[in-house]
């Protein structure tokens, strides 16, 4: 974790009342908070209480079928999920949904992408192979030759597809997160 971003997970959770605080840290709940998170709330509630509350045991997966599980991306970002002070324009909920189909969306393009090229092998071989006349003796070195295109050609075209799709996943996040810090949400802290 950057020391950017724990930076402005600790200020987001000091917000945060310390009873609030206390009830994550004693529920333990690793399924819902990342270790990260519960690193800095050890560290927040040290320094109100001076000592840290008993901990249950773990929580390392749900036993009970009918709740429903949180994804593990969406838990880092359970501290801009502000049930006091919605955002008005979108649901935080739907913003991190949508990130995860578009991530999924990347990986479907490059799929894509490599069967439709596929389908246009053999057109590449015979537009290399007519730069040796179709000479019989040299098609295997004009395979050699499209293969190497092929790749190349690919790889270049999966990085075009694929890297901007998963920045603006990126960028959605990054679009909540502004969109919490510019709400001036503040809480005042019980000591």
């Amino acid at each position: 974790m950057s020391n950017d971003f724990r930076r402005q997970i600790y200020n987001n959770l000091n917000l945060k009342e310390t009873d609030e605080l206390v009830e994550i840290w004693q529920t333990n709940d690793r399924v819902e908070w990342s270790d990260d998170t519960f690193g800095i709330i050890q560290e927040i509630l040290q320094e109100r209480l001076g000592e840290l509350p008993s901990q249950n045991e773990p929580i390392l997966e749900y036993a009970d079928d009918n709740k429903v599980e949180v994804n593990k991306d969406e838990s880092d970002f359970e501290f801009l999920i502000d049930n006091d002070n919605p955002p008005e324009f979108y649901n935080p909920h739907e913003v991190l949904r949508l990130e995860k189909w578009i991530n999924w969306a990347a990986i479907a393009s490059v799929v894509a992408s490599i069967i439709s090229s596929l389908l246009e092998l053999q057109r590449m071989h015979f537009t290399v192979w007519g730069f040796f006349m179709n000479n019989v003796e040299k098609s295997s070195i004009a395979w050699l030759i499209t293969i190497v295109i092929f790749v190349f050609a690919v790889g270049l075209q999966c990085i075009v597809i694929y890297f901007p799709i998963r920045a603006l996943g990126s960028i959605l996040k990054i679009l909540m997160e502004m969109e919490f810090n510019s709400r001036g949400v503040a809480k005042t802290k019980n000591a």
